[in-house]
């Protein structure tokens, strides 16, 4: 038993496949929210 909680305690620390995905849909978004903000900015720019 002390070996199976020791592997337990060492898969506690690596993220779950979902997990990665919400991280990598989370940083995706936020991306491309960021992205989109500077076109806004730099496209009003060269109006003015």
């Amino acid at each position: 038993m002390g070996n199976s909680s020791k592997s337990d305690g060492k898969e506690e620390h690596l993220l779950t496949a979902f997990e990665v995905v919400q991280t990598i849909l989370g940083f995706g978004s936020f991306t491309i929210a960021l992205i989109g903000l500077c076109y806004k900015i730099f496209k009003d720019g060269d109006k003015k």
